[in-house]
């Protein structure tokens, strides 16, 4: 696979948001309100930041196909902003002008360069899989559904889509420093789900992801991006299935979801 190849995906994989099931008449109930809403405002207000400092980043380094798959990868996570964002406005949920989670993703990425960058953008991204999935569990929201599973088939394309840049980043350095810069990197990734877990935990609960169930998760989505950054691993996306997990909530998040209903928000 080549960074061309990435971005003849990208290209083809533009699916209009028309096609969602905007006219649903669904209110999210005050428990699954409270078990979502500020989750929704913190993933809604990082996707798709930072796209212009990360295209002239990616817009330096010499290789065919990446400056131009790269701007449409931030099309496409700008593309997750504006789904999310939509669904918000719909349920009077407020977006965030900033959030402080935001910010430190921010500051962590930008100083050491585009390789560093990606680094971290691909934990996010990890963090990202596994929490769209118990989004997707902690509601009767078709429409919200709907959008976690465009989202996560997305999700899928980036992953490889930063694992081929590592790859290639990769070529010719000592086993050592290999080997350095992974412990680096899991450090980064477990301080970076536990955060982010403690954030959202609301809406993992009621997704039947409680923190044991969560880093399992977590785990098994970074060894199988970390052998695809193998000089031999496959790149190959994953087919998202069109009921992720189940129809309907688990018996765990409706139990959860139970306990939140007569809480105020």
């Amino acid at each position: 696979m080549t960074f061309t190849d990435v971005k003849t995906y990208f290209l083809g994989n533009r699916a209009p948001a028309v096609n969602l099931s905007w006219y649903e008449l669904y209110r999210l109930s005050p428990a699954e309100m409270r078990a979502v809403r500020s989750s929704l405002q913190t993933f809604q207000r990082g996707e798709g930041t930072g796209g212009d400092h990360l295209s002239a980043l990616a817009a330096r380094w010499n290789e065919p196909g990446y400056a131009a798959a790269m701007r449409l990868f931030v099309q496409e996570e700008e593309g997750h902003a504006a789904l999310l964002g939509r669904f918000m406005d719909q349920q009077g949920i407020p977006r965030l002008e900033t959030h402080w989670l935001h910010e430190v993703f921010r500051s962590l990425g930008r100083p050491l360069g585009l390789e560093h960058m990606v680094r971290v953008m691909l934990t996010a991204e990890v963090v990202a899989t596994v929490y769209y999935r118990a989004l997707h569990q902690a509601t009767f929201s078709g429409l919200l559904r709907q959008i976690c599973h465009r989202i996560l088939h997305d999700e899928e394309m980036h992953l490889v889509f930063h694992s081929l840049a590592i790859r290639q980043w990769e070529q010719g350095r000592s086993r050592v420093r290999a080997w350095l810069g992974r412990q680096f990197y899991r450090g980064l990734l477990a301080g970076t789900a536990l955060v982010v877990y403690a954030v959202s935990r609301h809406t993992f609960r009621a997704g039947g992801y409680g923190l044991g169930r969560f880093v399992r998760a977590i785990v098994a989505e970074y060894t199988r991006v970390e052998q695809m950054q193998q000089p031999q691993g496959s790149l190959a996306p994953r087919v998202v299935p069109d009921h992720i997990g189940q129809l309907l909530p688990s018996k765990r998040s409706l139990f959860y979801l139970q306990t939140l209903k007569h809480r105020v928000l």
